[in-house]
């Protein structure tokens, strides 16, 4: 008896993993001009090589980036991490809760505001705002000094913003044409947000402010590989790379701690 015919389906055709040179290729042209890449939908043949690649790269760029920072610092006759901050960051705390906070909590809460709204759509804004307001907006507050009143104002004007682009289709409309036409615009502002909220790690640093932005460029270097990743592989698998790279720096972190 003959197997009938339907139960035969074509096998997808191959595709060779990207190479290096190709993702470091595509990496550089996303950066100098950030448009929608390609979404990839190959797992094991596309999408773990090239986060692979892309956690390897990050990381060559990084420790460069490092190195250069430290030289600059020592050169200023400041005190880079993690002979400073590092100190102040471990020395009360065990492994266990930095490893939540730094590792788990913070990638998925910065993703979710920061890079799930890249793709375009209304619940991803109202998605992120809420985790910025949730998540963020306390401590900025207190950062700020801002009196309560303050605050309730600012939590007030927020709740009418989102509801009118909510009830607002020319919103709507607008937000689209922005993230269509302008989106090298749209990412980067992402990506420096991104960074300068990394500026709350250092509120009791005592560096001249040029010292300080030269401490973002990591995350600024950061933000657009874990950009790229989410525009081309997904959402998780950014979440993934800010996880693995926040892993290596708590590591880094307290092997130095445990030594000094």
């Amino acid at each position: 008896m003959r197997t009938p015919v339907f139960f035969f389906t074509a096998a997808p055709p191959y595709a060779a993993p990207p190479t290096v040179q190709d993702t470091l290729r595509q990496l550089w042209v996303f950066a100098l001009r950030p448009k929608l890449p390609r979404r990839e939908h190959k797992v094991v043949e596309t999408k773990l090589p090239l986060i692979l690649q892309l956690a390897l790269i990050e990381t060559v760029l990084q420790t460069l980036l490092f190195i250069a920072l430290a030289l600059v610092f020592s050169a200023a006759g400041a005190d880079y991490l993690p002979t400073g901050y590092a100190r102040a960051f471990s020395a009360n705390l065990s492994f266990f809760p930095v490893f939540v906070m730094a590792v788990l909590l913070a990638p998925l809460t910065e993703e979710l505001v920061f890079r799930l709204p890249l793709v375009y759509s209304r619940s991803f804004i109202v998605v992120a705002v809420l985790s910025f307001s949730i998540c963020y907006g306390p401590v900025l507050a207190q950062a700020a000094g801002a009196p309560a009143w303050l605050v309730a104002a600012g939590a007030l004007l927020l709740v009418i913003l989102l509801g009118g682009y909510l009830w607002s289709r020319k919103w709507q409309a607008s937000m689209y044409l922005l993230w269509k036409r302008r989106f090298g615009l749209v990412f980067y502002t992402s990506t420096v947000l991104f960074g300068l909220l990394h500026l709350l790690n250092y509120q009791r640093s005592a560096l001249p402010l040029a010292l300080l932005l030269l401490l973002l460029l990591p995350k600024l270097v950061g933000g657009v590989f874990l950009g790229y990743t989410r525009l081309r592989l997904g959402m998780g698998w950014a979440v993934a790379l800010h996880m693995y790279h926040n892993l290596m720096v708590l590591l880094l972190l307290f092997g130095y701690m445990a030594r000094v």
